[in-house]
């Protein structure tokens, strides 16, 4: 497992997989993210994509139940 890689998810805890995380966004921690969907790989966040930039970024699940929602725009 590469240096970088902790040897569990800071999410869940459980033992991480080095070819299958990724870095929040928001917080910076290590988590399970799998990159084939077939595999049966736990996922301790998500895919979210800046729509100004179309940047794709990570975001864990600690960080998105923490996020605030976005406000309405003008009716």
């Amino acid at each position: 497992m590469p240096e970088d890689v902790p040897e569990n998810c800071e999410v869940c805890g459980d033992a991480m997989d080095a070819n299958h995380n990724a870095n929040c966004a928001l917080c910076g921690r290590i988590f399970h993210l799998t990159w084939d969907t077939r595999l049966p790989i736990r996922d301790c966040g998500r895919f979210d994509i800046d729509e100004e930039s179309l940047a794709l970024y990570f975001t864990c699940n600690d960080c998105v139940a923490k996020r605030p929602q976005a406000a309405p725009g003008p009716a």
